[in-house]
């Protein structure tokens, strides 16, 4: 009985406070490509509550490190590479209370092109295109110590109903990540378009395989890369997959390492 008089004097003594923390938050998205020009967003001020109306900005959701307590915000995408999707998140205070994005135009990117999906799992690297025309290309980059390194140039099909590709990367055990470069064909306004980024966390497994005597093929546990060793330490057979077909090899006993590791003997019959 004590808590419910405790909690009535409360909201008599200050009901604004109260209420003011149980208002639903109302969001404001706008998704577009960063085209290295800033997005201003004005930020109006609540008299009612004595504050600006926006709480959070995120990109991409990530929050943007920014000054809430100004009526006239500038979101310069420091960090993104031009030409980068960006999804703008604002979080603010109900629908009364709503900012206004000033030059949406800044993010609005208009071409017929774009990426559909992009996922990453443990063995593979897929994804989809719609609006595809001429000879474009695609690169494939991976973040390597805060650098963007190539792995693969992939030409493009040019189907403008859609297409879809496959890359198998080569993943190092902890973090990794991926994103595409799509090249335009030459005599467009832009010259690229990237996808978004894509994550994935590699903590394999160590790979199994049969049999340890083989005459034609041998089957690992899962899709991984391999490479396998003659007697003579010399590399004779490379490759990706969940099969291994050996009937190119002499008979003998031969060493086989996965993505570089967990190295096994079979022998080739």
């Amino acid at each position: 009985m004590s808590r419910v008089v405790f909690f009535l004097a409360l909201i008599v003594m200050c009901p604004s406070a109260i209420f003011s923390q149980i208002t639903p938050k109302i969001e404001t998205n706008l998704a577009g490509v960063y085209q290295g020009k800033t997005l201003f967003i004005q930020n109006p001020f609540d008299k009612s509550d004595r504050r600006f109306c926006i709480e959070k900005i995120y990109i991409n959701e990530n929050e943007v490190d920014i000054n809430y307590k100004l009526s006239a915000l500038k979101i310069d995408f420091d960090g993104y590479d031009l030409y980068t999707p960006v999804k703008i998140r604002l979080v603010h205070k109900d629908s009364i209370c709503a900012p206004t994005i000033i030059n949406p135009e800044a993010i609005l990117f208009h071409t017929i092109f774009r990426f559909v999906d992009v996922s990453l799992t443990d063995s593979v690297l897929i994804w989809s295109t719609k609006g595809e025309s001429g000879k474009g290309e695609f690169e494939i980059e991976k973040l390597r110590n805060g650098v963007w390194v190539d792995q693969e140039v992939r030409e493009a099909l040019g189907r403008y109903e859609g297409a879809e590709y496959k890359f198998f990367p080569n993943l190092e055990e902890g973090a990794n990540k991926y994103r595409i470069r799509y090249n335009f064909p030459p005599g467009r306004r832009v010259n690229y378009l990237y996808s978004r980024e894509v994550d994935f966390d590699f903590y394999p497994e160590p790979v199994e395989f049969n049999p340890k005597s083989a005459k034609t093929r041998v089957y690992l546990s899962r899709y991984t890369h391999y490479e396998i060793y003659n007697a003579g330490r010399e590399l004779v057979l490379e490759g990706l997959g969940k099969e291994i077909d050996v009937t190119v090899l002499r008979q003998g006993q031969y060493v086989i390492y996965f993505n570089g590791r967990d190295p096994g003997t079979f022998i080739k019959e």
